[in-house]
């Protein structure tokens, strides 16, 4: 189940027949949750699925907010995600980037230019501005103006279920782009939730280390390998 606050993704499901609107009002607090996982589950009478993907357009104590949901939710939804007719073709994109062989000669070499044109566009840029810019929030900002989901009953409470976490290797500099549920502690407060063996788990403790050898404020240093915009995270 993966949410969004709703951006330009549910103007092509719409487009697509893939999007339901729910016009009732919708607590973020189990409710969406709850009717999510109901309509992901249902089926026709031909035991077909019929789920789409939800856009809530009344959120209670988020009067002028949608929030789309279930986007990522079936075969065809990811194939317009990622604009191809069939998702094998990521994965022969993928391995024919792995199985380039090194060139032979001249005629090789120039075969390869496409190739390599496209592998060029793969690396990170550094820009001055783009679409997560569009909403910046710094005087007053609250975490709980956004209609964060709490999803179980039993879940400590609300959660960023899509985020793009972004760290950077103390070591080696070099970032790495995850995801991870965000417990929402208070307005300004997340916890992270991600396992002692994975490398961004490393990355924090190492800058944890650094902060202590430098005297450095260590809430300072945590911020320092945080994302700076708001996120968003599937569970």
């Amino acid at each position: 189940m993966a949410t969004t606050i709703c951006g330009t993704g549910s103007k092509a499901l719409d487009r697509a027949g893939e999007l339901k609107r729910v016009r009732a009002e919708a607590d973020p607090i189990l409710e969406i949750a709850e009717i999510t996982d109901r309509v992901s589950k249902s089926k026709d009478w031909q035991e077909l699925s019929v789920e789409k993907a939800l856009l809530f357009e009344n959120l209670k104590g988020h009067p002028v907010q949608t929030l789309l949901i279930n986007q990522f939710g079936s075969a065809r939804r990811m194939r317009l995600a990622l604009e191809v007719d069939t998702l094998d073709e990521v994965a022969e994109r993928i391995r024919g980037f792995m199985d380039v062989k090194s060139p032979q000669g001249f005629l090789d070499k120039v075969k390869m230019l496409p190739m390599l044109a496209e592998m060029g566009k793969f690396f990170p840029k550094t820009v001055a501005t783009g679409p997560c810019k569009e909403v910046i929030k710094r005087d007053n900002f609250s975490l709980l103006d956004f209609p964060i989901l709490q999803c179980w009953p039993q879940d400590a409470g609300r959660f960023i279920t899509l985020p793009c976490v972004i760290t950077r290797d103390p070591k080696t500099g070099k970032r790495n782009v995850g995801m991870y549920r965000m417990q929402i502690y208070d307005e300004r407060t997340t916890g992270m939730h991600w396992q002692k063996a994975e490398s961004r788990a490393e990355h924090y403790r190492d800058a944890i280390r650094n902060a202590a050898v430098s005297s450095n404020h260590v809430g300072r240093t945590h911020s320092s390998v945080q994302p700076g915009e708001a996120r968003q995270r599937r569970r």
